[in-house]
């Protein structure tokens, strides 16, 4: 992977945690994110794991940025010594995609999917039994948009940032083609919305799909696009309350 990904993703997630509300909180979930304990994020560190612990609950005061660096590279250098994988993964946070996406954030601490799906007033196609899944963060894509001006290495960047994520797709007339994509790709998010069709104009095979791919798969039933924006950015709002 090349460093200047690498060193953006380290600059975002470092970002992400200085600038939080609830920095601990934050901390802990990138270190889950990578699929590290606290254990081996603090022996990297020279640290204990309860000093860790104290600062992912927030019984510490806020760490310092030196803090912040070295925890970020604790997380950089253990993923690289299990192969890098998930560094790989996540560095696509930085391809430039914005050609068709409409808004894209993070929550500070998960959501679960029923969540999610109720911000956005959707109603559940498929994958009843995923609803109390967390979810780490949306993307909202101008589905058009993206047929027209993506390639198929565009798409796999979509699909491959993180698996506990939704992708809420616009413009959508049947649902079949964000069904299709997701099939193909071996990273699935955890929940796809769309937006557009009636619920008689779905798609039956989309649905087939979701349930195949076990997928949840929810249609929003807001009148506008900026009510969906609003009704996620709502939820991330709420989380820090």
């Amino acid at each position: 992977m090349e460093e200047a990904s690498k060193e953006e993703l380290m600059r975002r997630i470092a970002g992400e945690i200085i600038l939080s509300e609830s920095p601990g909180r934050v901390m802990r979930k990138w270190r889950s994110l990578f699929e590290l304990t606290q254990a081996e994020v603090a022996r990297l560190m020279k640290i204990s794991p309860s000093v860790l612990s104290d600062y992912e609950n927030d019984r510490r005061k806020s760490p310092g940025t030196g803090f912040v660096r070295r925890f970020v590279q604790a997380l950089i250098e253990a993923d690289e010594l299990r192969g890098g994988q998930q560094v790989r993964k996540y560095a696509v946070f930085y391809r430039s995609l914005s050609a068709a996406v409409i808004d894209l954030d993070e929550f500070e601490s998960p959501r679960t999917v029923k969540e999610v799906v109720s911000a956005v007033g959707g109603e559940v196609l498929a994958g009843e039994g995923l609803l109390d899944m967390p979810i780490y963060g949306y993307t909202i894509i101008d589905s058009i948009k993206a047929i027209k001006l993506l390639d198929a290495y565009d798409f796999l960047y979509l699909f491959g940032r993180n698996p506990m994520r939704a992708l809420i797709f616009t413009s959508v007339t049947r649902g079949r083609s964000p069904m299709v994509a997701a099939r193909l790709y071996p990273i699935k998010p955890r929940l796809i919305i769309i937006h557009g069709p009636r619920r008689e104009q779905v798609d039956r095979l989309a649905i087939e799909l979701a349930e195949l791919e076990k997928i949840c798969f929810a249609l929003s039933t807001l009148p506008t696009v900026e009510e969906v924006i609003n009704g996620l950015r709502s939820l991330r709002a709420s989380g820090r309350e």
